[in-house]
């Protein structure tokens, strides 16, 4: 029962730190005409896309977002590309959890296998204000589309994946799930 009532609160919790970062003046969105898909598993009973413009005083983007949530694990995939005149630079997997992120405090961070080009690092996360609570999770991301004579990049997806197990995520649900993550522009 104790495990139970842990799950449940891990994904009422979960549910509400990944809708902060979402609450940008965004819109919600039919997840068929985003630029991303996630082909994902049954596991994920609950799936919500949001879209959204941004610029005005700093580099333009349009971004967009795929939650998908279960009984005691969250995906989230975000797609950022850059606005025109802008292009984002480089940054490790680790600064854009950090930037963004619901996690209170981040432990253990070790690098994970990817593939298809993504980088991936497993770590154990606490949401802001649930110390009491360790997930196990894994972080993600990938640029694409180089500028030409830049370091910069036109696309970006990242996110990160955790479950309310107290465990490290394995190699391959993380192949698996990165591998779920579908997109046509390069």
């Amino acid at each position: 029962m104790r495990l139970f009532r842990s799950i449940t609160a891990a994904r009422a919790a979960l549910a509400l730190a990944v809708a902060i970062p979402l609450a940008a003046p965004r819109a919600a969105g039919d997840c068929a005409s985003l630029d991303i898909a996630v082909d994902l598993p049954t596991e994920f009973s609950d799936i919500k896309c949001d879209t959204g413009n941004f610029g005005g005083g700093g580099p333009s983007r349009t971004e967009e977002s795929i939650v998908a949530s279960g009984m005691a694990s969250i995906f989230v995939v975000h797609h950022a590309e850059a606005g025109v005149r802008t292009y984002f630079n480089r940054q490790d997997t680790r600064a854009l959890i950090d930037s963004w992120s619901p996690f209170g405090k981040i432990a253990d961070w070790s690098a994970a296998p990817g593939g298809n080009q993504f980088v991936a690092a497993r770590f154990k996360g606490w949401l802001t204000g649930k110390p009491d609570l360790p997930l196990g999770c894994f972080a993600f991301s990938r640029y694409t589309s180089h500028v030409a004579r830049s370091s910069g990049f036109r696309q970006l997806v990242y996110g990160f994946y955790c479950t309310a197990i107290d465990e490290q995520v394995g190699d391959a649900e993380v192949r698996h799930l990165i591998g779920a993550i579908k997109f046509s522009f390069e």
